[in-house]
């Protein structure tokens, strides 16, 4: 049996019942989001970005990414607008209650957690995904 747990909430960057399910990824540099668009499973991935101007993302969305979690920023960033122009369900602003910390101190998913995103309200929320 699957279970799902509320990891995070944030701003929806549009509304729709599609959503995204994928394997979480963390791109901190141009370096790493080149490395990650020319490797597997770029579709089946959910990536997590610091903020929504961070343009280095962009090669990300554009290799067609499953979703997309920013740590701050708004709908009306560069990542919430191409977000919305490729359909890439993204949920901005995202504040998790669990997960590892980063180098800065920030709580996300681990690389490798399964999570689902739901962006059918004008909240988006993160829900970890077990068996």
């Amino acid at each position: 049996m699957s279970t799902e747990i509320l990891i995070g909430t944030g701003i929806n960057v549009f509304t729709s019942d599609r959503g995204a399910s994928g394997v979480i990824r963390f791109l901190d540099s141009p370096d790493e989001v080149l490395e990650f668009i020319d490797g597997p499973d770029v579709e089946n991935t959910i990536v997590i970005s610091r903020g929504g101007t961070t343009t280095f993302m962009s090669p990300a969305l554009m290799a067609g990414v499953a979703g997309l979690i920013t740590l701050q920023g708004a709908p009306e960033s560069h990542l919430g607008i191409l977000a919305r122009e490729f359909s890439i369900p993204c949920v901005m602003s995202t504040t998790f209650t669990r997960g590892i910390q980063t180098s800065r101190g920030e709580t996300i998913p681990a690389d490798g957690s399964r999570v689902r995103l739901d962006i059918s309200g004008k909240e988006g929320k993160v829900f970890l995904l077990g068996s």
